[in-house]
């Protein structure tokens, strides 16, 4: 029994032009709908070409003017917070990205020498002697706006979630590089056995490897792919959320900046081929449910001549008839008579490692459980867990007249209620 799924990969975004309220400003058209401008990025024009973008304004983003005293900041600021706290917004990603850039803003004006370092730098920009890029900015948010009291931390997020938010998980510019296939999970089902004692597994598995035909490409052999006109070749195209402006993959060439107009026969032009292999898998003795075991390359296939990605077998191990398992310990039942349970005995009790005889002492009550040490599941340091024996009293049925009359004696002596 086997399901697969995969991961969930990182995500794809590249550069991302933050355009949101008055946080960002810009000298470009407004977008429909959007009270502020969008910020233009040098990321957005073509090869070639660097047109300088704005960096965010504190100020605006605070309701302030440049010559704002401090006191004057932290009313705007608590005033703000207050409205887009995520406690007051739960589930609202705008309000949350709006606290974050109020937070960022405030830790920067706030503070005289990041005030004054900030302003340098806005002034800078203004006189047209900055390069026109990010890096000023995020420089300096990182060197002084992530540096302060609070450990690199302001209203309880880290300020790498801005970059995050603005940048996702690759640097600006241009269309997306070789990337790493994602990794798959897939769960498999294992016997209680070889989850004790480990083993090998066979698996048969489906990976889509790069066709052998167009090698990868996707397109006829003898034709090659043509840029995308959708992306000019660049593989991601811009997208909104509210009043940001943001880069995705292409949704016609899939991030790759090609489309092919003459596809490969073998793999209708996806350039991928699902491939049926055989594995044999490892089983470490004592593994748990749940665990994860790794295979390293067999996940997807990286785009653009990126490494594959790794696939994930999660176990999850079938019941067994017998035994429970719980952690490194083991437990099963065993069924005696009332005279047995009164008066003590010795049954056999099977365990994993064979049958043993098990002393039930006088006076036992049902549901007692008995130790058998060192009887469990191996562990990582190569000891053993307990195997915990549950005690079941049986009550006789059927009786006969005779023995009916017998236990009510036993009962009266007793002064037991009936």
């Amino acid at each position: 029994m086997m399901q697969a799924r995969n991961g969930q990969g990182r995500g794809t975004f590249a550069a991302i032009a933050p355009a949101h309220g008055p946080c960002f400003p810009s000298s470009s058209a407004l977008r429909p709908g959007c009270s502020t401008p969008i910020m233009k990025s040098a990321f957005d024009s073509p090869p070639g070409s660097h047109k300088p973008m704005d960096e965010p304004d504190y100020y605006q983003c605070l309701g302030v003017d440049k010559k704002a005293t401090k006191d004057e900041i932290n009313r705007a600021f608590r005033k703000l917070a207050k409205k887009y706290h995520p406690d007051r917004n739960p589930g609202d990603k705008n309000a949350e990205r709006r606290f974050k850039e109020i937070s960022v803003a405030h830790d920067v004006l706030s503070d005289d020498e990041k005030r004054r370092q900030y302003d340098r730098l806005r002034d800078a920009r203004a006189r047209g002697f900055a390069t026109g890029d990010f890096s000023d900015l995020s420089d300096f948010l990182r060197t002084s706006g992530a540096r302060g009291a609070q450990g690199g931390r302001a209203a309880g997020f880290d300020f790498s979630d801005i970059f995050s938010s603005f940048f996702g998980d690759r640097p600006p510019g241009g269309a997306a590089g070789p990337r790493r296939g994602d990794d798959i999970v897939q769960t498999i089902e294992i016997p209680f056995e070889t989850a004790i004692n480990g083993g090998t597994v066979a698996l048969r598995v489906q990976r889509a490897e790069a066709c052998a035909t167009c090698r990868g490409t996707g397109a006829r052999p003898g034709s090659t792919p043509k840029p995308c006109a959708t992306c000019r070749g660049t593989g991601t195209v811009q997208a909104a959320q509210g009043c940001f402006s943001f880069s995705r993959p292409c949704p016609d060439c899939l991030g790759r900046g090609q489309r092919v107009t003459n596809p490969c026969s073998a793999c209708g032009g996806q350039g991928r081929a699902l491939r049926l292999r055989s594995l044999s898998v490892k089983i470490p003795r004592g593994v748990q449910e749940g665990a994860r075991i790794r295979l390293s390359g067999e996940g997807e296939p990286g785009a653009g001549g990126g490494p594959p990605g790794d696939r994930y077998l999660e176990i999850h191990i079938r019941p067994h008839s017998l035994f429970e398992r719980q952690g490194h310990d083991i437990y099963s039942d065993v069924e005696i008579n009332i005279v047995q349970a009164a008066l003590g005995t010795t049954v056999p009790v099977r365990t994993l490692a064979g049958e043993v005889q098990l002393r039930i002492p006088p006076g036992t009550s049902s549901g007692a459980k008995l130790r058998l040490r060192g009887k469990g599941a191996p562990t990582p340091a190569g000891e053993h867990g307990d195997h915990y024996v549950r005690v079941k009293i049986m009550a006789p049925k059927n009786l006969t007249q005779a023995q009916a009359d017998l236990l009510r004696r036993f009962a009266h002596e007793a002064r037991l209620p009936t």
